[in-house]
């Protein structure tokens, strides 16, 4: 078989994951890892798209500065820490109100052999990756449940979740916990109005990804920028941009997927069949 060589190029990327218009208009949305990558892609577009946005990310500079850069509000917070957590919420509550929605995108990889995976490696991807999430999930669902709103919940899970891949043994298999958890809070949380999903992206084109080229590089030898193009997904001929996955997201985020719940949607460009 031949590759594949896609007819809607990257140079009409703007085009055709242009926002929609006042589709948020009016809501208060907080999103995790909002400083750089995917959580950077998904609060544009939901500012573009009329909300009022809280981007949460680990204290920095690029977290004010890219608040300044996109007209969204920002609060330092380590979801690893459950106590960054409730602070985090109660700054939210404060300076947007009550929440419709929570996007989760903060996260962490660590690489090394499955069978010799350092105990602290897995604990800190674990505290990110699942209970940091988890924690947030809850945190924004009682507050909607308190305020008598209905909303929407969307963590970033992974293809990763669903295939493991050999080298992240552990981020793989704990986002397949989102991909659990995400189901049965969904049917939990379904009589208070407030809608769950994970998104499963792969061959994004984030810091990320070109920190993933790096881990790889060092085992493989070959050169970091060599390994990233080597990344991207065969249907398109090119990594996902992170402006894709948000067009997804936003969708979740909307009645317009009232009967998608408990889902993890493939984000991957068809690199994932299930």
């Amino acid at each position: 078989m031949g590759e594949y060589k896609t007819l809607r190029s990257d140079h009409r990327l703007a085009e055709r994951a242009a926002p929609v218009p006042r589709r948020h208009s009016g809501r208060a949305l907080l999103v995790t890892g909002g400083a750089s990558g995917i959580g950077r892609a998904v609060a544009e577009r939901l500012i573009a798209e009329g909300a009022s946005v809280m981007i949460a990310d680990l204290p920095s500079d690029r977290l004010t500065g890219t608040a300044e850069e996109i007209g969204a509000h920002s609060v330092a917070c380590d979801v690893a820490d459950p106590e960054a957590i409730a602070a985090a919420m109660a700054e939210v509550a404060a300076r947007l109100g009550p929440l419709d929605g929570l996007v989760n995108c903060a996260a962490i990889v660590r690489h090394s052999d499955p069978l010799a995976i350092p105990r602290e490696d897995w604990e800190l991807q674990y505290k990110v990756n699942v209970f940091g999430a988890y924690e947030m999930a809850v945190a924004a669902a009682k507050m909607m449940i308190d305020a008598g709103k209905p909303g929407a919940i969307v963590t970033l899970a992974s293809e990763a979740g669903k295939k493991g891949h050999l080298d992240s043994l552990a981020y793989s298999s704990s986002k397949a916990a989102v991909i659990s958890w995400t189901r049965i809070l969904a049917a939990r949380l379904a009589p208070h109005d407030i809608n769950v999903n994970c998104v499963c992206p792969g061959g994004v084109a984030t810091p990320m990804l070109r920190q993933v080229a790096e881990d790889y590089s060092k085992v493989t030898g070959e050169d970091p920028e060599a390994v990233f193009s080597q990344m991207t997904m065969p249907q398109l001929g090119r990594h996902i941009a992170p402006a894709e996955v948000a067009a997804v997201i936003s969708f979740l985020l909307t009645d317009d997927a009232m009967l998608v719940r408990g889902q993890a949607i493939n984000a991957d460009a068809g690199d994932t069949p299930y």
